[in-house]
This record gives C-alpha cells, structure tokens and sequence, in this order.
C-alpha cells in the first residue's frame, strides 16, 4: 500500500511538473507571436462614420456638427474596430484564451478592454481578431483643443501618438495565465488609424 500511495505521489508531482513547465512554454511563446494590426475598420466620431468628414477629398471638422453636443455632454467617443493579426512563429503549440488590450494617447492610457478568445495555434499559423473599442476623447480635446486631436487622429504618422498594446493569456486547465505585463503591438498605431482614414475618404 505504501508503495502504490508513494507511487500515486510521484506520477501526481510529474505531471503537475509537466504542466508548470507547459505554461511557461506557452506564456513564453506569447511574447515571441508576431502580432499586425491588418486594418482599423467602422471608425465613428461621436456617432458619425468618418465619411461624413470627406468634403471635397479633405477632411472638414465643421462637417460634424454632432462636436457641438458632444463637448457639451463632456462625451466625444471615438468608436472602431482593429483587426489584429497574431502568428505563432515558434514551435510551441500556444492556447490563447482572453487577453485585455490597452490603447494610450500620447503616452496616456486612453481605452482599456478585454476579449475572450479561444485561439489554438501551431507553428506559422495565424488568426485574425477583432477588437472593437470606445474611447472618451473629451478629456485629450479640453487639454489640447478639438481641432488640434481630430487633425493629429487623421494625419499623425509617427511619434507614438497613439500605441496599442495587449496582454494575452493562455488556458491550462481551465485557467488563465496572463503574460507577465502588456506588449506593445503598434507604437505608431496612429500611422494605421490615419491610414485607414485616408482610404476612406479618398475613395
């Protein structure tokens, strides 16, 4: 009896070995994903699709008289949707279960939510995965001024104005284990939103 507990002991202990050794790998390999913003799709500005900005192949702030009253209201929401691409380029079968994303505005946190997935993923293969935000703009417009925020929204290339950053997790037995701190995924994501912008107003 002696031997079958002390048995019973070890294969208990090897196995939860194996698994603490599976998630490192795991959370390892999270870090090492290839991750692409592929596109910033149904983009609104208090409520309005970016199209009704498109007055002669430019961009008109006046054209958006919901401003007014969202200034009013202390509530200028910027809706879209981002496409993230991840690529699992190691050799480490990852489970990607929820992660929360994170988007700052010159270096300021701007919109913080979270998406629960179920991503299997082997080596090369990839996924796409929509994260839809609503960002508060009005605290960034009273600070720098309307005209100023939308313009570097539409027009900034660079300069880290906008980032976007996420923190995955992985599943190993029905828990989730985050990766230790977030991952930049696009310092410039503005460069992405204004190009996005463009494609639509120059249609």
């Amino acid at each position: 009896m002696k031997k079958i507990g002390f048995l019973i002991i070890a294969v208990s202990l090897f196995m939860l070995s194996g698994c603490a050794l599976n998630q490192k790998a795991q959370i390892a390999a999270l870090g090492q994903f290839n991750y692409d913003v592929t596109s910033v799709q149904n983009m609104r500005i208090a409520g309005r699709d970016i199209n009704s900005f498109n007055t002669d192949g430019g961009v008109s702030i006046s054209s958006l008289p919901g401003i007014a009253m969202a200034l009013l209201t202390k509530d200028l929401p910027l809706e879209a949707t981002v496409n993230l691409q991840m690529t699992n380029p190691t050799s480490t079968v990852t489970k990607v279960n929820e992660f929360k994303y994170l988007i700052e505005m010159g270096g300021k946190p701007l919109f913080e939510g979270s998406v629960n997935e179920n991503i299997n993923l082997g080596q090369g293969q990839s996924m796409v995965v929509p994260l839809s935000f609503r960002a508060n703009l009005f605290g960034v417009a009273k600070e720098q001024g309307i005209e100023k925020v939308l313009s570097d929204i539409f027009s900034r290339k660079s300069d880290a104005f906008l980032s976007l950053k996420i923190k995955p997790s992985v599943q190993i037995g029905g828990r989730n284990y985050f990766y230790p701190g977030y991952i930049t995924v696009d310092k410039d994501f503005g460069r992405s939103v204004s190009r996005s912008v463009n494609k639509v107003i120059n249609k």
